[in-house]
């Protein structure tokens, strides 16, 4: 079967580390949702505090307030952990720096070999297919798959992939009713 593209990618921290925020964003989100939630309760229990008439105006602004900072903390926090977690991934793993990462897509499945390995991966078996301004991110599970650098890529294939995740989501969809 011959391959109908190519392509050349070298795994970087900086790809890397994008990849991971990429796949993380929606959890993080997720938390940081819990953690406005949280913190709008104690505002809305700040506020009951002031109109009542069993606790002073201060009581209710202390705890409006503590509200506002401990949600504030909280949502900075998820962010900084993640990126820690990103970056002491990346210095355990010394051998994916600058890994070169060789993709071909045939029509039916893409071939993604490294120094280490080779696998296949099946278009119809992947999880989701993800893109963002300067990448494509096709996931074989929740948290492997092939980066795909745009920059990288011919825009036959930038066409072919957004073709392939047009398919998938409508597949997706079709699943669901």
């Amino acid at each position: 079967m011959n391959p109908l593209y190519e392509i050349e990618v070298i795994l970087t921290e900086d790809e890397f580390c994008k990849s991971c925020q990429v796949l993380a964003s929606k959890k993080i989100k997720q938390l940081q949702m819990i953690y406005l939630i949280i913190g709008s309760v104690f505002c809305l229990c700040g506020i009951l505090f002031i109109l009542s008439p069993v606790f002073s105006l201060l009581e209710g602004l202390i705890i409006a307030v503590m509200g506002v900072i401990l949600s504030g903390v909280l949502c900075f926090n998820v962010t900084r952990q993640n990126q820690k977690k990103i970056k002491k991934t990346w210095n355990e793993h010394p051998e994916w720096h600058n890994m070169g990462i060789h993709i071909t897509f045939f029509e039916d499945h893409l071939t993604q070999t490294t120094p280490t390995a080779s696998k296949n991966a099946y278009y119809s078996d992947l999880s989701d297919i993800i893109e963002t301004d300067t990448d494509f991110y096709l996931m074989t599970g929740p948290e492997e798959g092939s980066i795909v650098v745009k920059d990288r890529c011919s825009s036959g294939l930038i066409q072919f992939l957004r073709e392939l995740k047009d398919a998938s989501n409508h597949e997706i969809m079709l699943d669901k009713n």
